[in-house]
């Protein structure tokens, strides 16, 4: 699978009939593995302030792992591409009222795929638009216009679950429109902030899976540092809402935290409990795990040694993190903190008696 390379970004904005501010999102991108490497114009996503923002922040995490790329193919962080949407939509483009013809079809192109359907009902009903449903289920077409039924259309194009290219092909977006700034957002900077860091453990100094604590203190595997980066990154919208500027600092010392963790002690221990109900693929990885290592029963939980090989952790880090905590004697846990001198991190740690 190919990374998407962004080579430019364009913001609409308009005021609907109701007086709620509205901003759609353009991205001009290409995949690397199509050939030849054509920038295209694709409409991402329609909302109110709000979902702009979460879009903006969902999109940006992929940057994280290289899946997507600044122009050329250069890679680029979720901050830089956080920061070049924010300018946009400092000075966006008016958009102009259009109607658009909403029909459920099996086409690539359909403005609502026959797959999304359910999704698309479940939305309107919510919406109390009974009547747009009926006549969706008939089969025929129903013509809504932006400036009117944003709401409707940003429930149904919110850039994750459909998109707005569904019924905004490439020749309708704006990149010759008027910049209006009146409609643009640009927020005074938040002067102060918190910053949180997080706790996390290196499960080995040659492998990218990491651990975390969840809400009780116990530690899990949590994947590899980029994606909980990304995933990090993902979720930072409401706190930008609330803290204008706030991101740039956030990510920032949320990533040194993950790039900088320590190694988890020697002697560890994963404990699974059985009494989770796993996937079916989940209980294979599960399987595998106690057919691998050695293990001891204690009551309804299952107690395996860690390896000291890398290879071999592997099949630990697979296993599901409902179900696996990862543990260290107490002993080992001081051993640790003496060496490293990070009492902090270590007075999280689960002990095992």
């Amino acid at each position: 699978m190919g990374s998407t390379v962004s080579t430019a970004k364009l913001v609409g904005a308009f005021q609907g009939n109701d007086g709620q501010l509205c901003y759609a999102l353009f991205e001009q991108t290409y995949s690397k593995n199509c050939h030849p490497h054509t920038p295209v114009w694709n409409a991402m996503q329609v909302g109110d302030l709000a979902a702009t923002i979460k879009a903006i922040f969902s999109y940006g995490s992929s940057c994280e792992g290289g899946m997507l790329q600044g122009a050329g193919g250069r890679p680029i962080t979720p901050e830089g591409y956080i920061a070049s949407w924010l300018k946009e939509l400092e000075n966006p483009v008016r958009m102009h009222d259009r109607d658009i013809e909403l029909k459920v079809s099996d086409t690539y192109q359909a403005p609502i795929a026959n797959g999304d359907f359910e999704r698309v009902k479940t939305v309107l009903n919510d919406l109390g638009r009974h009547d747009i449903v009926t006549s969706l289920e008939a089969g025929e077409s129903v013509t809504v216009t932006l400036h009117k039924d944003h709401a409707l259309l940003g429930a149904i194009y919110d850039g994750r679950n459909a998109g707005l290219w569904r019924v905004m092909p490439a020749y309708d977006v704006p990149v010759h429109g008027l910049r209006d700034a009146t409609l643009g957002y640009k927020p005074q900077k938040a002067k102060g902030y918190q910053i949180d860091v997080p706790q996390v453990m290196k499960i080995h100094e040659a492998d990218c899976s990491l651990l975390m604590p969840d809400e009780e203190g116990n530690w899990r595997c949590a994947g590899w540092a980029y994606s909980i980066v990304g995933e990090f990154v993902r979720t930072l919208w409401e706190a930008e809402l609330r803290e204008p500027g706030s991101y740039r600092s956030r990510v920032k010392a949320y990533r040194a935290a993950i790039d900088n963790a320590v190694s988890m002690p020697k002697d560890a221990k994963v404990i699974v409990d059985t009494t989770v109900k796993l996937l079916s693929y989940e209980q294979t990885s599960v399987d595998e795990a106690v057919q691998k290592f050695t293990h001891q029963a204690v009551g309804q939980e299952l107690h395996l040694v860690v390896p000291e090989d890398r290879d071999q952790l592997y099949y630990l880090t697979r296993l599901p993190p409902s179900c696996a905590k990862w543990v260290i004697t107490e002993r080992s846990a001081q051993a640790h903190t003496n060496q490293n001198g990070d009492m902090a991190t270590m007075t999280q740690l689960s002990l095992l008696g």
